[in-house]
């Protein structure tokens, strides 16, 4: 009766441990970890990876939604929905034919930041010309390249020369020597219509620099020739009729001509003109003269060091 007693109460404690571990079998992942093995198996596929597919866990039931970029996404992703542990049932709901969009990376410190910042150098603005004022008073020395006689010229006549000595503002040269300008006659008389005496005075009329073209107005030069036995050199004022700097151009800072005799010594130019009855100024005669307003010059950027 006893061995009976005790086997009936074994039997009894074994179908409970049965039922128990039964039980806990049946329990399986919850639907938040379902979801989160699928997604863990998503990121791992490199064919599913970057796919927009939306992920919908219920007791086990999987949706699937979104789009996919191929056929072949299209089917990694269900087969590996469906072979999810705790997966009862995949309802496929995905598009065929949605372009893969790049998920967002995440953030990170360092590198990324540097990137950024090489970037938005790349989108700076390229630099701009400069644009540097050459004071009124400047100091301008040209040499002759035509030859210019009163007996040939005209008011308004204009000749060709160029800069004997460079342009300085600061310690920064703003026009080189050997730039072209150009000398406009203000008057000529011949000796031919008055008696006994010539005259030819001449003033800066315009500057040609790296493409841009400058009208100028100075002080101007006036050369008399012989009357009765006598010869007078002066330097006259301002040139009549000179207009101010073309472009509209803005700027500032003091200039300065660099270059000996500039200056108090400049009649020593003069005496290169042919004596006589005409006024001649032959090619390659220094001039000197004196601007009477400002001057804008526009100079390519500085080039980065």
């Amino acid at each position: 009766m006893r061995q009976d007693w005790v086997y009936h109460k074994f039997m009894k404690a074994w179908v409970l441990l049965l039922i128990l571990g039964l039980v806990a079998c049946s329990k399986g992942p919850t639907d938040d970890e379902i979801t989160k093995a699928i997604q863990a198996s998503y990121y791992a596929d490199p064919e599913v990876k970057d796919e927009k597919v939306a992920i919908d866990v219920k007791n086990g039931e999987v949706t699937l939604s979104g789009g996919v970029s191929s056929d072949a996404a299209h089917l990694q992703a269900y087969k590996l929905a469906s072979q999810t542990a705790g997966v009862k049932k995949v309802n496929d709901q995905m598009q065929v034919g949605v372009t893969r969009a790049a998920r967002a990376p995440m953030p990170a410190a360092g590198p990324p930041k540097e990137e950024a910042k090489a970037e938005a150098v790349k989108e700076e603005a390229p630099p701009q010309p400069r644009e540097v004022t050459v004071a009124a008073g400047t100091a301008i020395r040209v040499q002759t390249i035509d030859a210019i006689s009163s007996k040939t010229s005209q008011a308004g006549h204009t000749y060709l020369a160029s800069l004997a000595a460079p342009i300085v503002v600061g310690d920064s040269v703003v026009v080189h020597k050997g730039a072209n300008v150009s000398l406009q006659v203000v008057s000529a008389k011949s000796a031919g219509k008055i008696k006994g005496s010539s005259e030819l005075t001449l003033a800066l009329a315009s500057l040609s620099y790296k493409g841009h073209s400058y009208r100028l107005a100075s002080s101007s030069v006036q050369q008399a020739g012989k009357s009765r036995g006598k010869q007078t050199a002066t330097r006259a004022g301002v040139a009549a009729g000179l207009g101010a700097l073309v472009g509209g151009l803005a700027g500032g800072g003091k200039g300065a001509a660099i270059g000996a005799g500039i200056g108090g010594g400049g009649a020593m130019a003069y005496q290169a003109l042919t004596h006589g009855q005409e006024v001649n100024v032959p090619s390659e005669t220094m001039l000197d003269f004196t601007l009477a307003e400002p001057v804008t010059i526009v100079l390519p950027p500085k080039k980065s060091q």
